[in-house]
């Protein structure tokens, strides 16, 4: 596991490549097209690379999906298309994790993921101590590891 360590102060946000691997709790509804159906969904962490979505039919790692939801305090969609990076169902470790999709965003405009890193670097400014030890976000094709 990769420490990863955030600039103290309220002032200070992490560099991008900090930012890049920190992932937040993240409890916001969300909209999932996959399969060719729109469904409502729940985000459960969220950062650059991508987000965990709670859902208990597990979709296949590599399918691709897209998601729109919206950040606090702001009612303009953040919107992004998707690969399923991998996936946690029933029984898997770590218990705590419920059951879903890790989501790697593989499109997103550039606008949307600058307003993503504001988020994380506002929450990083709030949240001094918050996920100093963050996994990589696992890439397709079997680089990094499973959250």
């Amino acid at each position: 596991m990769t420490k990863t360590v955030l600039p103290r102060g309220p002032e200070a946000a992490p560099a991008d490549p900090v930012l890049a691997r920190i992932r937040i709790p993240f409890i916001q509804r969300a909209s999932l097209v996959c399969r060719g159906r729109e469904e409502a969904a729940f985000i459960l962490d969220l950062g650059l690379a991508g987000a965990f979505v709670e859902r208990a039919d597990l979709l296949e790692a590599g399918e691709a999906v897209s998601i729109r939801f919206r950040l606090p305090g702001n009612e303009i969609e953040l919107s992004a298309e998707c690969q399923v990076a991998w996936r946690h169902g029933v029984g898997t470790p770590p218990p705590t994790l419920p059951t879903g999709v890790g989501l790697h965003f593989v499109s997103l405009s550039t606008a949307d993921r600058k307003r993503l890193a504001e988020h994380l670097a506002e929450y990083c400014r709030r949240h001094t101590k918050a996920r100093r030890f963050a996994r990589p976000w696992p890439l397709p094709g079997g680089e990094g590891e499973e959250p």
